[in-house]
């Protein structure tokens, strides 16, 4: 046992403990060379350089599991710096709005800052729903599936017959901006339907982000108005465009328009 140390002389050369060594020992990670019939561990002095390569490892964001179950380093290494450089674009991306709503506090009382826009009447597909504001995504593939051709553009929204917030239970015209290279499955021609929009001025914002949050900016919006003394058309329904969404809630945008006088 002259070439081997002990696990607490193995602690004192990597500048840890004991106890972390026995616990890597326990996972599997780092292992003494021999055990004595006495239960005595025994590591070598290369073993320092394992430990230091785990210390790297960690330090880097990688579990302990991880590094057990690792077969190449470089791979390892890979996945890493993917995950790495994707919580950094989360962290920068929550910067940038953080900063945007501190602006737009100092600048207006709300998170928001909104635009007035005269808007050209459009058509659209509908189907009628009465459900949740939670269930729209699920509406809105619902109407993806009716068509047989989508379109060079599948732009959904939602016009919302219920002119208070009702989240549990709302009337939602579950909508499509229509375009003519659209063909509709002849299975559901008589469940779509199609009407022209006009909803003229309206006040908008654009919200970058995860769709969870579009109440909120709802009644930031509604917040706006009331401190602006901006008169809400009621009307005529208030709606979202969901320009675009993706799995990553960083290239996701949608946009709530509230019909003014």
């Amino acid at each position: 046992m002259n070439n081997y140390i002990t696990a607490g002389e193995l602690a004192k050369l990597a500048g840890t403990t004991k106890r972390t060594i026995l616990w890597y020992d326990q996972l599997g990670i780092l292992m003494p060379v021999e055990v004595s019939t006495e239960g005595y561990r025994y590591y070598s002095e290369a073993q320092v350089l394992e430990y230091q390569m785990i210390l790297l490892l960690t330090t880097l964001g990688v579990t302990l599991k991880e590094i057990k179950d690792k077969n190449d380093l470089r791979s390892l290494f890979e996945e890493k710096k993917a995950s790495i450089k994707s919580q950094i674009d989360n962290l920068q991306f929550g910067l940038k709005n953080l900063e945007k709503f501190m602006h737009n506090l100092d600048q207006n009382k709300t998170l928001i800052k909104p635009e007035i826009k005269v808007l050209k009447p459009f058509d659209v597909y509908y189907i009628e729903k009465i459900g949740s504001y939670v269930g729209i995504g699920k509406y809105c593939q619902e109407l993806a599936g009716m068509f047989i051709n989508k379109g060079k553009e599948f732009i959904t929204l939602a016009i919302f017959e219920n002119p208070t917030y009702q989240p549990k239970k709302s009337l939602i015209k579950i909508s499509v901006m229509a375009r003519s290279d659209m063909v509709i499955d002849p299975k559901f021609k008589d469940s779509i339907k199609k009407i022209e929009y006009n909803p003229g001025k309206v006040i908008t914002y654009t919200h970058n982000g995860a769709g969870e949050l579009l109440s909120l900016f709802w009644k930031e919006l509604e917040k706006y108005c009331r401190l602006n003394k901006i008169e809400v058309r009621h009307e005529l329904p208030d709606f979202e465009i969901y320009r675009k969404v993706n799995s990553d809630p960083r290239k996701q945008f949608f946009e709530i328009y509230l019909p003014i006088k």
